[in-house]
This record gives structure tokens, C-alpha cells and sequence, in this order.
């Protein structure tokens, strides 16, 4: 009886290490995005790490990332409205978030994940810039910790343009960019047909 109990107690610890492996430390990687925001505004996209798994589908638990901005005045960060996570704030410089459902990797690179947004005051200075330390953590992963650097710019033409003033742009340069072709058409058609006669 009691060899029978030592072997399903082996049997037991087989299949809690199969069922949930060590992972090493090249089994996650990340990336850590650099962000513009404009003096009195905020960053058009958050900040948050790109990460991805090296070993196929992969489902962590316990997954945590905490940002830490220092170098740069007049400048802030917060949690974002789309990261889905739960948040703690201690100061306007730092933020922890912690994702209760676990991160799964399906094959593809989960970008910005639970992010923060970054946010200007009027006061801050043009040009200033100031690094976020960014270091995400789960269970039986080692953290991986990098920076990203926040740039503060004069005013929101340096950035991409979003928006419904965006979509008439677009729409108008489309109309300009469809009459431009008929009219290359039109002119073509009388010398082929002179030429076909």
C-alpha cells in the first residue's frame, strides 16, 4: 500500500511539472515602444509593451507590468481606458497593472499591453524628453525590464492626424487622385483611337 501510494504521488508530481512548465528566459520577449506627446495633450497611442512567445501558444498567469517615468518635467502617466486590467497609481509617475485573466499568446505579438497613456502639462517644455522603465512579470517568467523614451513636441502636426478631419482629408485626396486618372484617360483614348484608324 505504501508503494502504491509513493507512485501516484510521483504520478501526481509528473503531471503538475507537465501541466505547468518552467519557463526560460527567452521564452517571452518584448519590445518597448518610444511615444511623442504634445505640450498640453496627450499621446494619439498609449504606452505599453509589444510581447511575444518563442515557444508557440503559451497562457501565463500572475502577469504584471509596471511603468516608472523619471527624467522629464511637466509630464504624466496614467492608466489607460483600453488595457482591461486592474491598476494601482501610487504617484503621477508610476503605475502598476496586474491582467486577473492571465495573457495567452495565440502566435501572434500582443501589442500595447496593458497600457498606460502619457499626458503633457502646458507648462512642460519642447524637445524635453524623459525615459519610461517598463518591466513586465508572471508567474515562472523572469521580468523583463526596458526603457521607452517619452518626447515632449510643440504641437500636434508633428503627429499622425486621427480623427473625422482625417477621414475628409483622405476622402478629398482620393476625389483629387480618381478625377487626376480620368483625365490621363480621356486625353489617351483620342491618339489611340487616330492611331487605330
Amino acid at each position: 500500500m505504501r508503494r502504491l501510494a509513493g507512485v501516484m504521488a510521483v504520478a501526481g508530481a509528473f503531471l503538475v511539472t507537465v501541466a505547468d512548465p518552467a519557463l526560460a528566459a527567452d521564452d517571452v520577449k518584448a519590445a518597448f515602444p518610444d511615444v511623442e506627446v504634445p505640450v498640453g495633450g496627450t499621446s494619439i497611442d498609449p504606452l505599453g509593451p509589444s510581447l511575444w512567445s518563442t515557444i508557440g501558444p503559451t497562457r501565463l498567469t500572475g502577469v504584471k507590468v509596471s511603468y516608472e517615468l523619471s527624467g522629464v518635467d511637466g509630464v504624466r502617466i496614467a492608466p489607460s481606458d483600453i488595457g482591461g486590467g486592474e491598476c494601482e497609481t501610487p504617484s503621477s509617475t508610476r503605475v502598476v497593472c496586474t491582467d486577473p485573466r492571465g495573457l495567452s499568446f495565440e502566435g501572434e505579438t500582443v501589442e500595447q499591453y496593458l497600457p498606460v497613456t502619457v499626458s503633457a502639462a502646458k507648462t512642460a517644455t519642447p524637445g524635453d524628453s524623459g525615459t519610461v522603465t517598463i518591466t513586465f512579470s508572471a508567474d515562472g517568467l523572469t521580468p523583463i525590464t526596458g526603457e521607452s523614451e517619452v518626447r515632449v513636441v510643440g504641437d500636434r502636426p508633428n503627429l499622425p492626424v486621427t480623427g473625422p478631419s482625417a477621414w475628409m482629408t483622405g476622402a478629398i485626396g482620393l476625389l483629387l487622385v480618381g478625377a487626376g486618372a480620368a483625365g490621363v484617360l480621356a486625353a489617351r483614348r483620342p491618339r489611340e483611337d487616330r492611331a487605330a484608324a
